[in-house]
């Protein structure tokens, strides 16, 4: 068995996919698996994702009937693999050749580190602008990206401990996995796609694990989707803007521990109420997340009294040795939000 998966969600990834594959083939550390999970593209990316394929064994395509998100198509990868260590891997990411070797010894520091993440750059340019070195956890529930679109030679680039890592390009350790599933979800499929990333970053730091940030670990990042930006969003589709507004409320009821909540909330809710009022008045197109999170609350209560259980355990040393869990049979995860 391969030690490390590398896990790759396509959806009409077709301009982007064989740059990202081929940059994952040549990587310098050879023992992985490429899984790409196409959920249910229209264009050719399976075409494209096929043709490489037949050239590398390491390399296999599994085809969901319907699209199921980031989260559905990774949970399907992890469900049904058994890796020492899973790279989740963006299909509009590029990476150095020693990427997964640099990140893998990383990992070897601590074992206490469930995530390692690297510096991922915008572009190609001698001096490029940062798109993330990891995550910091902002006061009010949310996660912002460290050192975004500060140039990579006024940036302080110390490897060091961060709060959580860009769901792009993170490697992450599979007891790591393993412990944060909640009701057997690694990622919780309410969330489809965005902040999922921020749900496993706080889940993370509320039972103990850490994340490390390595700068040798370098990649390309054109990132698009900044929903903060009004002018960018403006153009985004509903269904990203419903996705961001439900998963922040979905965050705040599974996460916020009892001694958090007085402070947390204090900031949080009056920027979500915020929010809710633009919404109404300017884009109404986001209101079904607020249908769903009331449809959905008792489920997210259920779910947060699992992790807030779990967190009260904090983080403990792995037996000396794990028990292997069962690969899950075929078949398509949770259904889908949209």
């Amino acid at each position: 068995m391969p030690s490390v998966l590398l896990s790759l969600v396509t959806w009409n990834s077709a301009d982007s996919v064989e740059a990202c594959l081929r940059s994952a083939l040549a990587q310098t550390y050879s023992d992985f698996e490429l899984w790409v999970v196409d959920n249910a593209s229209r264009d050719d990316t399976c075409t494209r994702v096929e043709a490489l394929a037949a050239t590398d064994a390491r390399l296999k395509l599994h085809r969901l009937p319907q699209n199921t998100g980031f989260c559905g198509g990774h949970n399907y990868a992890l469900d049904r693999t058994q890796s020492d260590y899973v790279l989740l891997v963006n299909p509009d990411v590029e990476m150095q050749p020693d990427y997964l070797a640099q990140a893998v010894a990383a990992m070897q520091r601590d074992e206490q580190i469930g995530t390692v993440c690297g510096l991922l750059v915008q572009s190609l340019e001698a001096d490029p602008y940062i798109d993330s070195a990891g995550m910091n956890a902002l006061p009010d529930g949310r996660f912002g990206l460290r050192l975004h679109r500060q140039r990579v030679s006024e940036a302080d680039l110390t490897p060091g401990y961060v709060d959580g890592a860009d769901g792009a390009l993170p490697l992450f350790r599979r007891r790591f996995i393993d412990d944060l599933r909640v009701e057997d979800h690694f990622f919780d499929p309410r969330f489809f796609a965005h902040k999922e990333d921020w749900d496993v970053a706080w889940r993370g730091r509320l039972y103990g694990w850490r994340t490390w940030f390595e700068p040798s670990c370098r990649a390309l990042h054109p990132r698009q989707f900044l929903p903060a930006n009004l002018r960018l969003r403006n153009r985004l589709a509903s269904a990203i803007k419903t996705d961001a507004v439900k998963n922040q409320w979905l965050l705040l009821i599974k996460n916020t521990t009892p001694a958090q909540a007085p402070r947390l909330l204090l900031q949080a809710i009056p920027r979500q109420l915020a929010i809710m009022a633009y919404s109404v008045l300017f884009e109404r197109s986001s209101l079904p997340a607020y249908r769903y999170v009331w449809q959905h609350w008792r489920e997210a209560v259920e779910s947060r009294k699992l992790i807030q259980a779990r967190a009260r355990r904090g983080w403990a040393a792995p037996a000396p040795q794990a028990v292997e869990r069962p690969a899950r049979p075929a078949g398509v995860g949770a259904p889908a939000f949209h």
